[in-house]
């Protein structure tokens, strides 16, 4: 039997994903503050009074203790203890819905290359304002995560000037802006007319004076979080429009399958 101590970590995480394996135990993808994305084994976290079965909800923040073993892809989850629960206290579905699509995004896309520190950051300020917003805001805070995650990214969409001739206020003289992922922001109503989108820069989304007006709160993230809900109109063309800038840019990308649980629900 050997005396060397087995590498060990610790640190404050998040469950992205969680599920079962063998009979009693749980495999969860965790995002772990200076670490990265881990994967860890639970051993026996689906037993009634584990120790481990706290600390393997999705969306919890914890102070994790694992095993950080270079020689193994799956570590071990040895302990811990849970600091925040974003569903405590008001499990309402939207809540729900936009905390696990949040998850979904960081977990499938796998943002690395120096993003780790950042990308923990942004999930945490995130987590802690959506545990405590006032119904309705849940909308326009999970738009504000992923622009600010596009941010992070550096590929935050360009909606000042217009993408193509760089005139400011790139809309249209009716107010109306069109959007391009390809050419990474807006594009004015005079390119359109021009025919840019036959350049490679396919306009997919019309935005309305409305739409434009939300920007600013929305970009504020997370330095300061949206505080007005969105209307439904503007809540459905900015989902449209984020989806098709995430879906261009982020490898890996797919439209978060928890949000799937919204659809014919009011908003």
């Amino acid at each position: 039997m050997s005396l060397l101590p087995r590498p060990s970590g610790s640190g404050r995480g998040f469950v992205l994903r969680a599920w079962p394996t063998g009979e009693t135990s749980v495999v969860v993808a965790v995002l772990v503050d200076g670490v990265g994305l881990l994967r860890l084994l639970a051993k026996g976290a689906r037993e009634q009074h584990s120790q481990l079965r706290p600390l393997v909800q999705p969306g919890r923040l914890a102070d994790l203790e694992f095993s950080l073993d270079p020689a193994r892809e799956l570590q071990y989850l040895r302990g811990g203890t849970v600091l925040l629960d974003p569903l405590a206290v008001s499990p309402t579905l939207e809540r729900s819905v936009y905390l696990l699509a949040a998850l979904e995004i960081i977990d499938c896309c796998r943002p690395g290359h120096g993003h780790e520190t950042g990308l923990f950051t942004l999930c945490e300020a995130y987590v802690e304002v959506l545990s405590c917003a006032d119904p309705g805001r849940e909308a326009a805070l999970y738009y504000a995560f992923e622009i600010a995650l596009l941010e992070l990214l550096g590929v935050r969409p360009e909606l000042e000037i217009c993408t193509h001739c760089g005139a400011r206020r790139a809309q249209a003289a009716d107010g109306v802006a069109w959007l391009s992922p390809a050419a990474g922001g807006l594009v004015c109503g005079g390119c359109v007319d021009a025919g840019v989108e036959g350049g490679g820069a396919a306009v997919t989304r019309r935005l309305t004076p409305a739409d434009l007006a939300a920007w600013p709160e929305l970009a504020a993230a997370p330095r300061i979080w949206p505080v007005q809900p969105l209307a439904r109109e503007a809540a459905r063309n900015w989902g449209v429009m984020l989806h098709r800038f995430l879906e261009y840019h982020l490898p890996g990308y797919r439209l978060p399958a928890s949000l799937a649980l919204l659809r014919g629900q009011p908003r």
